[in-house]
């Protein structure tokens, strides 16, 4: 669906016209989101902030104007910058928000932040991702849906068209 269809069925069905958009563009949304808040937000947080940029996205469905570009970006900028919001919410929220003027006083950035360690992690994640994408397909389709989206074997089974069982072997194996 192009950006002048959706915008046609929102008008003539709106309820057809979310469910489209988020079929669509559901994933691209909850990829965005998920980057942001990984590591400040639980799951209820980040499901949260994925349906209120669709809230937003849907009432401002009337001024959207298909000739300034693509429904595509608007939807990604809308999501980067709810989420950055959600963000900036939950750390300040939780008490995690540091700003540099106080950053001597609270000693939390020199105690607690090491750049060996963090240099370490980064490495070690490039490194998995490496050997994740040189796993052949569908190991590397099981292996990021079980562990990076927490998907069942079930739920993977359907998409790789694989019994459970084998599912299961072949995590296994390629872990």
């Amino acid at each position: 669906m192009n950006d002048v269809e959706w915008k046609s069925l929102m008008l003539n069905s709106p309820e057809r016209g979310r469910r489209a958009l988020i079929e669509q563009y559901g994933n691209l949304v909850y990829a965005i989101v998920l980057n942001k808040l990984k590591h400040s937000a639980g799951r209820e947080d980040i499901e949260d902030c994925v349906s209120d940029i669709f809230v937003e996205i849907f009432k401002g469905a009337d001024a959207y104007d298909v000739s300034g570009g693509s429904l595509k970006g608007y939807i990604s900028i809308i999501a980067k910058r709810t989420a950055i919001n959600t963000y900036k919410r939950l750390t300040n929220y939780h008490g995690k928000h540091t700003s540099i003027d106080n950053e001597e006083e609270n000693g939390v950035i020199s105690d607690q932040f090491s750049v060996e360690e963090y240099v370490e992690k980064k490495t070690a994640r490039e490194l998995l991702w490496q050997k994740i994408r040189s796993l052949g397909e569908p190991d590397k389709t099981i292996i990021i849906q079980q562990f990076f989206y927490d998907k069942s074997a079930e739920e993977i089974s359907k998409l790789v068209s694989m019994t459970t069982a084998a599912v299961h072997k072949r995590s296994i194996r390629a872990r």
